[in-house]
């Protein structure tokens, strides 16, 4: 049985309280590990990116369940495992969806459909615009601000960076940390049934 490393143990504490200096030591520490293993998946850069960001917020939900045990190996042979898994889990939803359904073709069938939305598409729009402005007020105001400049001013992540004094590095992690928070947030507000903003 593996002597657990007590400055893991000190990264791992870190990430647990979210600690800026131990996310820091974290991205620099396993950078180069994730991105070899998101090698073998995809190959356009974008992808990768946005493979990377998934796999820090899918370790760190891992890190916060009590997944990682030191007495079994090191930090970073978990975290590529944990890593390879989610890859490989990402590639099987993908490739399912790209798979063909055959749907039975009605003799009914308008010829053009109206893509225009309809009256409960239109109320429904407003009422989510609510639950996401309702949603979005219960956020840090970091994490408001990112989601701003990101989704509502369409700011590129280098221009959200530079406008938050952050690297590029920091703004995807907390971007996405922010992304997660609003998810949450919102799945809270529809299991609990609130529609009374």
């Amino acid at each position: 049985m593996p002597t657990p490393d007590p400055e893991e143990t000190q990264l791992v504490e870190g990430l647990l309280s979210r600690d800026e200096s131990s996310v820091e030591a974290f991205l620099e520490r396993y950078r180069s590990l994730l991105f070899h293993c998101i090698g073998q998946f995809a190959r356009d850069a974008a992808q990768r990116d946005d493979l990377y960001q998934d796999l820090l917020m899918h370790t760190l939900e891992r890190l916060d369940r009590g997944a990682f045990n030191p007495e079994r190996g090191s930090l970073g042979t978990w975290l590529y495992r944990v890593a390879w898994c989610r890859c490989v889990d990402l590639r099987r939803r993908e490739s399912a969806r790209r798979r063909p359904q055959l749907t039975m073709v009605g003799d009914d069938m308008p010829e053009k459909v109206d893509e225009s939305p309809s009256p409960p598409e239109l109320a429904g729009g407003r009422e989510l615009s609510a639950v996401v402005r309702h949603a979005m007020s219960d956020l840090l105001p970091e994490e408001r601000t990112l989601l701003n400049l990101r989704f509502v001013d369409g700011l590129a992540l280098g221009e959200v960076g530079r406008a938050c004094g952050i690297s590029l590095e920091q703004t995807k992690y907390r971007l996405r940390r922010a992304t997660v928070a609003l998810r949450r947030r919102l799945l809270l507000v529809h299991t609990a049934g609130e529609v009374s903003l």
